[in-house]
């Protein structure tokens, strides 16, 4: 499977000692169902969303960023954001998404 650049399998994701799940998906999307204790954080409402995300997330752990699916640029734009607004590199977008996730999680 071809990965794109930032982009990390969810086999790679779950290996990782720490992780913190980021969802990049819409409020209504996340409050219906999300992966464990992700994250909310989405473009539409970062600024309010964002200083909620800095008062979650421990500072030392990967950040991996999912959306809805593979054509999903959402999740993308946000792993960017991240990355300059907090002057890291371990910031990864799960490749294939939120659909990934529900396929991992029916097996």
């Amino acid at each position: 499977m071809e990965l794109e650049e930032g982009e990390i399998l969810l086999e790679n994701a779950l290996a990782l000692a720490e992780v913190t799940w980021i969802d990049a998906r819409t409020e209504e999307a996340y409050a219906a169902d999300h992966i464990g204790d992700a994250i909310l954080l989405n473009e539409d409402d970062w600024d309010r969303l964002f200083e909620a995300f800095i008062l979650q997330w421990s500072g030392d752990t990967t950040l991996v960023v999912y959306c809805d699916n593979r054509n999903c640029s959402a999740s993308k734009s946000v792993a960017v954001r991240l990355r300059e607004s907090l002057g890291i590199d371990s910031v990864y977008v799960l490749k294939g998404g939120w659909q990934t996730w529900l396929d991992y999680r029916e097996r």
